[in-house]
């Protein structure tokens, strides 16, 4: 049986996690990413975290837990948190608890060093983990870009009252 780990690199001072074995993501990995995170920072590293979700095809709530705390000590520290690689049904997972408007989605590891790099503040690369921002494609703007809300709109518009 395979045995879910994390692997962590520094590249340039960035922790870079990647998540082997983790079909399903298990929380004990997102919990050593958290205290390699901290011993990170105790070395004086810099306070930014990509996350790389490849072969990840589903994350629990206890992993997400970790990641939002995770989030929050970067935050504290000056950081951020940035995930590439999302799997389509990791992302709705991340839809479906509300934490898709916490973190930062990129197309993929180059993307997301290069926008810690730039220093791109996190509302402008902040948008929802679609197939869409894995194609690194502009959304466009309003209701049409949005398919599963606009399926909940036309759902609700026909229910009765």
């Amino acid at each position: 049986m395979l045995k879910p780990t994390v692997q962590v690199h520094n590249v340039d001072g960035v922790l870079l996690a990647e998540f082997w074995d983790c079909l399903r993501l298990d929380p004990a990995p997102a919990l050593e990413l958290r205290h390699r995170y901290d011993e990170h920072l105790k070395a004086k590293g810099r306070p930014f975290v990509v996350i790389d979700l490849a072969g990840v095809g589903f994350a629990g709530s206890a992993a997400l837990g970790n990641f939002v705390a995770l989030h929050r000590s970067a935050r504290q520290n000056g950081g951020r948190v940035v995930f590439c690689h999302v799997e389509p049904t990791v992302a709705e997972v991340f839809r479906a608890s509300k934490l898709d408007k916490l973190f930062e989605f990129l197309v993929d590891r180059d993307a997301a060093l290069a926008a810690i790099e730039r220093g791109e503040p996190e509302t402008s690369s902040r948008s929802e983990p679609t197939a869409e921002v894995e194609s690194n494609r502009p959304r466009p703007a309003g209701p049409a870009s949005d398919r599963l809300g606009r399926l909940r709109r036309k759902r609700s518009a026909t229910e009765p009252e």
